[in-house]
């Protein structure tokens, strides 16, 4: 299989500015503090690398965004930044994502993702109250969830990693609700055009995962557990949109 013969993928990192976290927290990570490459470890172990031309960019980092001619998908990661804090870094972002929209072409945003597309199509993100989500939890799939596409193969009561503060207070006008906890109405979701997002982690390491708390909250690290179904999400989604070569 040739390189021509595969779509091109994108992972856009939004994790952090250059001081945010303490590189030491992901000392002992592949690749250290580089979210792409943990993705791309991630789709390896999946089964699915060799079967994209996979890409990546760090918008945190000064990388300019992909020309949407230059793609075929993207996945949109999550960020230890808010997304109210109007970094220019994150105006740029969103107005790309707005232009993206009218392409039509796929996107799949994964927690910090997942709210900042569902701010640009309207709707609200606000802080969970009291203490972060920080463990690997159960979902409450929906009645139009347990028919999508990104849950197929997965459990009646699929597992995720979590780790975040707020989240989409409800849905945006047109969108479905393909998944529910408790303290989040909003947590997964497909827009139509091909767009879908979802407020956990497919794609974490739970390793990885539990080392993010490791200089704020080391008392969560203990809080996930190996979850070897769930990056079963990012082929469904994978396959669904057409992007895999056979």
């Amino acid at each position: 299989m040739g390189m021509s013969d595969r779509k091109r993928v994108y992972f856009i990192s939004q994790m952090a500015e250059p001081g945010r976290i303490d590189p030491d927290v992901y000392a002992d990570a592949p690749g250290g503090e580089d979210e792409v490459h943990w993705f791309s470890l991630m789709l390896g172990r999946v089964g699915v690398l060799d079967r994209i031309d996979f890409r990546g960019c760090h918008v945190t980092r000064g990388d300019s965004l992909p020309e949407f001619d230059d793609l075929d998908g993207v996945f949109l990661g999550g960020s230890y930044h808010m997304v109210d804090e109007d970094l220019p870094w994150q105006r740029n972002l969103q107005a790309w994502l707005t232009a993206y929209r009218e392409t039509a072409k796929p996107l799949m945003g994964i927690c910090g993702g997942h709210q900042q597309m569902a701010t640009i199509l309207g709707a609200n993100v606000g802080p969970l109250g009291g203490d972060p989500m920080a463990a690997s939890l159960p979902v409450d799939v929906t009645d139009d969830g347990r028919d999508h596409y990104l849950f197929d193969g997965l459990n009646g009561q699929p597992h995720f990693h979590f780790g975040n503060f707020e989240h989409v207070k409800a849905a945006p006008e047109g969108a479905r609700v393909l998944a529910v906890r408790p303290e989040m109405p909003a947590m997964a979701l497909d827009y139509g055009g091909n767009w879908v997002s979802v407020q956990f982690h497919p794609e974490a390491d739970h390793e990885i995962f539990a080392c993010s708390w490791r200089g704020s909250h080391p008392e969560y690290m203990k809080n996930y557990k190996p979850l070897p179904e769930a990056p079963l999400m990012l082929v469904n989604f994978l396959t669904a949109m057409e992007l895999l070569a056979d």
